[in-house]
């Protein structure tokens, strides 16, 4: 599904999307992109907003879907919430994931000694069972793969916790059956009599590091 990624560099590897150079915190990854493709804003038709919060109390705004922010030095509990869309002519060509909105929980404080810390942010990688065109069939127990990939400043601890829901309206949500198994986490859906209905997919996941993400993507798939 897309959103949000890490950057990649001219080789594929994952470069630096978010960190820490003395008292300012700094976010900018690639805003669109999936499991093998990352890709900049390229159009008249991409928008988006940034905002850090620290401790629940908002210290920075950004109208684009980047930015630096001044911070403490003193540790604190950060949410960092992006919104981006596809606006125009272009979301009737893109009509999938035409809204993303983003928050990344993370702490972070001072560290005198080191020039840039990467922030320990997460990337969500949702992997649902669809077609080119990314439809589902409309039946009971299809499962999604829920997992995080970081960045070239953090590599992700694994998931200790999953909470994923989807709705076909964006404002009435049904949380999905979650399963572990051998450390791979999956949601099961049920889609049965939904046939022609965009669905909407929330994730919030944890790694063991402490690090959150919390994800909404807008007409992630449709069913058919």
């Amino acid at each position: 599904m897309t959103g949000p990624v890490a950057p990649r560099d001219l080789a594929g590897r994952e470069t630096l999307a978010a960190e820490r150079q003395g008292n300012l915190i700094g976010f900018a990854p690639a805003m669109w992109g999936d499991s093998a493709h990352a890709a900049q804003p390229g159009t008249f038709g991409d928008i988006g907003n940034l905002r850090l919060r620290r401790d629940g109390e908002v210290v920075g705004e950004s109208r684009y879907p980047f930015g630096v922010f001044e911070v403490p030095a003193e540790e604190g509990r950060y949410e960092l919430t992006q919104s981006i869309e596809k606006i125009g002519p272009p979301s009737r060509t893109w009509q999938r994931s035409t809204s993303v909105s983003t928050t990344w929980g993370f702490t972070s404080k001072l560290d005198a000694s080191a020039y840039s810390q990467g922030l320990p942010v997460l990337f969500p990688r949702c992997a649902a069972p669809m077609d080119g065109m990314k439809t589902v069939e409309a039946v009971n127990g299809r499962t999604i793969g829920l997992g995080v990939t970081g960045h070239a400043g953090y590599v992700p601890g694994a998931l200790k916790s999953a909470a994923p829901a989807y709705s076909y309206d964006g404002e009435n949500w049904t949380q999905a059956k979650v399963g572990l198994r051998d450390g791979t986490w999956t949601a099961v859906v049920d889609h049965t009599g939904a046939s022609g209905k965009p669905v909407s997919l929330r994730v919030e996941l944890t790694d063991e590091k402490g690090a959150t993400v919390t994800r909404t993507v807008a007409r992630a798939y449709d069913v058919r």
